[in-house]
């Protein structure tokens, strides 16, 4: 399922490099095409996903509006998890809301990240057909001389850690994410750390260019979290003043 994705982002990666090279004729020194067009590709796709966004935004917002009557359906069916889960299942029905609504982006993600993970392991293939020339071209990116292998020093692997931990944190900080199972609550912050560790290590070993790919989706992902709690934080307090 993800080869043709691979295919696609591959077409896309290399189109972005030739057309860095022909607005840029002198390579800069510092940071080559190859991870210019990464970070660039990585913008663009960003960009692209943005519907699912305002989607997930909206969704959000509608959950934010359900929370004091999400409380007070846990608060009076606290030891009662069947009628619980049943009344929650009738308030979401009655709202028009999906739970499973907000999962799309995080698919799409996943589907991205398997696909520019195997552009990667095989530029050769997907991006860089032609004989030798991903061999000869320049892959550096400032302190890192190679994309195409780990970044030994830990540096990039450290800001895929630190930025994944930032988008975990800013998302349980969203007012849509404010009233919740104890359990449910619990396995977000365990996954807050465990999740930036996992990175981390994952970092070290994968590709550099894969590692580059994270961490600036990461922080649009940042970027965009803010603006998202800020969109909801606003639009549940003029809720509740219509309401007062």
């Amino acid at each position: 399922m993800t080869k043709p994705i691979s295919v696609v982002l591959g077409i896309f990666i290399r189109y972005v490099y030739n057309l860095i090279a022909q607005i840029i004729p002198n390579e800069p020194t510092n940071i080559s095409y190859y991870a210019l067009s990464i970070i660039i590709t990585t913008l663009i796709l960003k960009i692209l996903v943005l519907p699912l966004t305002i989607s997930q935004m909206k969704n959000q917002k509608k959950m934010a509006e359900l929370q004091p009557e999400i409380a007070k359906i846990q608060k009076k069916y606290k030891n009662d998890p069947q009628t619980l889960a049943m009344k929650q299942r009738q308030l979401y029905k009655s709202a028009n809301y999906n739970v499973l609504s907000g999962c799309l982006p995080m698919i799409v993600q996943l589907l991205v990240l398997v696909g520019f993970y195997r552009c990667f392991y095989k530029p050769q293939t997907y991006i860089f057909s032609q004989a030798g020339f991903y061999q000869a071209m320049n892959k550096n990116f400032f302190y890192i001389s190679n994309l195409g292998v780990a970044d030994k020093t830990m540096i990039l692997p450290a800001l895929a850690a630190i930025t994944t931990f930032f988008t975990s944190y800013l998302a349980t900080k969203s007012p849509a994410a404010g009233a919740g199972q104890d359990q449910a609550k619990s396995m977000m912050n365990s996954m807050m750390v465990a999740m930036p560790i996992m990175i981390f290590f994952m970092g070290r070993t994968l590709q550099a260019e894969l590692v580059i790919y994270w961490t600036v989706s990461n922080i649009f992902a940042i970027v965009q979290q803010l603006v998202v709690n800020n969109f909801v934080k606003k639009s549940v307090e003029e809720s509740n003043e219509l309401r007062n």
